[in-house]
């Protein structure tokens, strides 16, 4: 086992240093975006690029000009789901699609509390003894990814500090906007208030890019939605690019984040995303934004309130601001080239002269509050390695090098992970953050590239003495901020949440202040089907945790989480899936050591969350409970592999036949019957038989074909067939509302409503579905909210007592304990009583 485990480690090290982040964040934003388009159409765009695929491979395709550079810049994105295919495969939906989907949502609450009332089921979110939703967390995960094994929670984009350095915001990616009044020993939620009155729109948007706070006044608070760190990252490598994910504009608060509005912007920021905000020390109505849509700048609107007016166009990857001797100044960050500064945040001139002109990425600034005199350039390249570190003395002067920079971004991912703060009482200690130390040891591999520099001057040249001290904090380094002229109070956010160090200038001694922030990025989960209180869940970049009690989990194993299997027979015995490989536990799997590496042979990492399920309860043959099947790949040719013995061995393979796209959905109907859905729209049934298994394709079906195409997130068997042939799916991607179908085993009907109806279901991404037995209700979990259906798809309403608004990535029925359980990538798990 020791040598299977040594092996799993050096793989995830391999691919993580390929890749990063990206494995899981570009799938996860191409899904939402994937077109869901009729299956006619869909064959012909796949005949269309496989001729150009053909073309290319023999050198028949020229292009000159700009029509080549056009062409580079399509093949630098690849389809992570349909192989070969560019972002030809993306549907072109409106900048304003997001805003425009949740506040449709946000109007339907109503609706649906009406009608479950109607139900006899409770009208209001979060009633006392009604149905609600409720956390099972986590709240606090134990023992996470990096030196000391500290506990995590999920990405957090940004930080805000208060003057006395004891109320703290946080903007985290996917779970709103968090808030500490006693320096992060204790968290609570700021956007949840607005379900109080789902009819007046405020802020449904959970993923946050930037937070501001006004420097005398911590009750106004400012939040970005859309992630910059993200959003740029994919806007780079694709054609035209898309909506930033949930991006909803500028949104303000000014009671502390009890309240939130929509602010006004000029053009449109719905659809864009934020990397920082300005807020001017001597007025606190007066904001600069840096944002993939240009430099915005807050402003008195006529007739009262305020707006946001763009200042300059293109991406703006950072925004400090300082003011001394009476006067205001602000540095803002050009994607790709250079340093721009103004002294009232209308009119802006480049800052300095000499700034790098070739290869510039992104560009991370500092500057201390008070001292505008000083300035620096934390820069990466264009591939996201390190390029270097510059200082301006005087916004007119010359940047100058600071030789001997760290090791900082060893992962190349500088796009994603770029940060820089300067100690408030000392110009010349600057600390760095990047992506991950470069070290073979496992936890500290999954610690964050966090770096002290001391820099010193020798007549016009600068250089720096430097030190690792971000090991125990975690990997991928969004922010660093200190609270206001504290040295000895540095803050981090990163992928694994947020830290503290009480001593930057002389220690590496972070901690975790994670303790109650509930912003997981969940992805799958598995449950027991007696004991309710076993769970295991998938975590973006937080490997895999698993319940202790109430809402503390611990962390139990390494790098991405996804697909989990609990034995039902035997809760000790647990198969993991992560980075391309299947682990299995037999002692309840409470820490590292307890995995071992049991991937059948030749199995290819297909994509990067292969499904992988067991087998139904069936009480009285307990040894059908050891079987589980794998969906993978081999020599490129999708394929199921299936154990009877809980993953000692994989004896059965079954391929699938070509052009079938990857499998990305599956379930078993019972032992001997497998379901499965791919990322070219296909829909197979798996049979057992005296002879062995075979596969049946389903969605072409004569009497019926299943109409549209697109990725099949997820199936759910309705049990109400005794024969086990009928099934509801659901669709990922965008461009149709029909997300939702049932087959009865002979042909397809949509299951979404009525078009333009109120009960009908939004075109956004639909993650999960499941079939309830008991009340034969119908339950899905998408990018905006989760539904429910009595009458089998026909009609649909929103379940929203209690749910945060963050996307739906997996839902489960625990029919033990009656149960709905919802996995939010952002906001942990929650639980609902049917």
């Amino acid at each position: 086992m020791a040598a299977k485990k040594k092996f799993a480690r050096k793989k995830v090290k391999r691919e993580r240093s390929d890749a990063g982040p990206r494995e899981w964040l570009f799938p996860m934003l191409e899904s939402a975006y994937t077109k869901l388009i009729p299956r006619a159409q869909a064959e012909r765009e796949e005949r269309r690029a496989a001729r150009k695929a053909a073309a290319r491979s023999a050198g028949k395709r020229a292009a000159k000009g700009a029509a080549k550079s056009a062409a580079r810049k399509e093949e630098e994105f690849e389809s992570t789901y349909q192989a070969g295919r560019s972002d030809d495969v993306m549907m072109r939906v409106p900048r304003q699609h997001w805003l425009d989907t949740l506040r449709e949502y946000q109007q339907r609450k109503p609706v649906g509390r009406r009608r479950l009332a109607a139900a006899a089921l409770a009208p209001a979110p979060a009633i006392p003894g009604g149905p609600n939703w409720t956390t099972i967390g986590p709240l606090l995960i134990e023992r996470g990814q990096a030196l000391g094994r500290p506990s995590i929670s999920g990405r957090v984009a940004g930080i805000a500090i208060s003057a006395d350095g004891q109320r703290i915001y946080v903007a985290s990616a996917n779970g709103g906007v968090w808030r500490s009044n006693d320096a992060g020993a204790t968290w609570r939620s700021t956007m949840d208030s607005f379900d109080n009155d789902p009819t007046a729109f405020a802020s449904t948007s959970q993923a946050c890019g930037a937070i501001a706070i006004a420097p005398n006044n911590a009750d106004r608070v400012y939040v970005g939605t859309g992630e910059g760190n993200t959003d740029s990252m994919f806007q780079q490598r694709i054609v035209n690019a898309l909506p930033a994910y949930r991006g909803i504009g500028p949104v303000m608060s000014n009671d502390g984040g009890q309240t939130w509005a929509v602010e006004t912007s000029q053009p449109s920021l719905a659809g864009f995303s934020f990397f920082e905000i300005a807020v001017d020390p001597a007025n606190p109505e007066h904001c600069v934004a840096a944002t993939t849509n240009g430099l915005y700048e807050r402003v008195a609107a006529p007739g009262g309130g305020f707006k946001w007016v763009r200042r300059r166009t293109g991406v703006h990857c950072s925004v400090v601001v300082a003011r001394a001797a009476g006067v205001t100044r602000f540095f803002a960050a050009v994607m790709n080239s250079r340093v721009v500064t103004s002294t009232n945040g209308t009119s802006w001139s480049t800052a300095g002269t000499g700034f790098p002109a070739a290869n510039v990425g992104r560009i991370a600034l500092a500057v201390q509050p008070n001292n505008p005199n000083v300035l620096y350039a934390l820069i990466a390249r264009e591939d996201g390695r390190l390029l270097g570190v510059r200082r301006l003395n005087n916004a007119t002067g010359s940047w100058r090098t600071v030789s001997n920079p760290p090791p900082l971004l060893p992962g190349g991912q500088g796009d994603y992970d770029l940060c820089i703060a300067i100690d408030p009482n000392n110009v010349n200690r600057i600390y760095m953050g990047g992506d991950y130390f470069d070290d073979s040891n496992t936890d500290q591999m999954f610690a964050g590239s966090i770096w002290r520099g001391s820099v010193t001057q020798a007549g016009s040249t600068f250089s720096m003495a430097t030190t690792s001290i971000g090991r125990r904090a975690h990997a991928d380094v969004h922010v660093l901020v200190f609270a206001p002229g504290n040295s000895n109070s540095l803050w981090t956010g990163t992928d694994g949440g947020v830290f503290l160090n009480t001593s930057p200038g002389t220690s590496a001694g972070f901690v975790s202040r994670n303790a109650g922030l509930g912003t997981a990025c969940t992805n799958f989960f598995s449950q027991h089907p007696t004991d309710a209180g076993v769970l295991f869940s998938g975590l973006q970049d937080n490997g895999t945790a698993k319940r202790i009690n109430g809402t503390t989990w611990r962390h139990v194993l390494f790098a991405d989480g996804g697909y989990c299997v609990v034995n039902w027979d035997d809760s000790d015995q647990v198969l993991l899936f992560a980075n391309g490989t299947i682990f299995r536990a037999t002692d309840g799997g409470l820490d590292y050591g307890s995995w071992s590496d049991v991937t059948p042979a030749n199995a290819e990492w297909a994509t990067m969350a292969e499904p992988l399920v067991g087998a139904p309860v069936n009480a009285a043959a307990p040894a059908q409970a050891s079987v589980a099947a794998l969906a993978s790949a081999t020599g490129g040719v999708p394929c199921v592999f299936i154990t009877a013995n809980f993953g000692t061995t994989w004896p059965v393979r079954v391929d699938l036949p070509a052009g079938s796209g990857s499998i990305i959905s599956m379930i078993f109907a019972s032992s001997r019957r497998i379901f499965l859905g791919t990322t070219s729209g296909r829909v197979f049934r798996l049979d057992q038989s005296a002879v062995g298994w075979a596969a049946k394709r389903l969605d072409n079906a004569a009497a019926g074909p299943l109409a549209l195409s697109g990725l099949i997130w997820d199936i759910a068997v309705d049990p109400s067939d005794a024969t086990l042939k009928s099934i509801y799916i659901c669709f990922g991607g965008s461009g149709d509302f029909r997300h939702v179908w049932r087959f009865n085993g002979n042909a397809w009907q949509a299951r979404s409503g009525v078009a333009g109806s109120a009960t009908s279901l939004l075109d956004v991404e639909h993650n999960a579905i499941q079939f309830d037995r008991v009340s034969g209700k119908v339950f899905v979990g998408a990018d905006i909210g989760a539904w429910e259906s009595a009458d089998g798809g026909n009609t649909w309403n929103p379940m929203s007592n209690g749910l945060p608004d963050a996307p739906v990535f997996d839902l489960q029925v625990h029919q033990a304990s009656r149960r709905l359980r919802a996995a939010l990538h952002g906001r942990g798990l929650y639980e609902f009583p049917i």
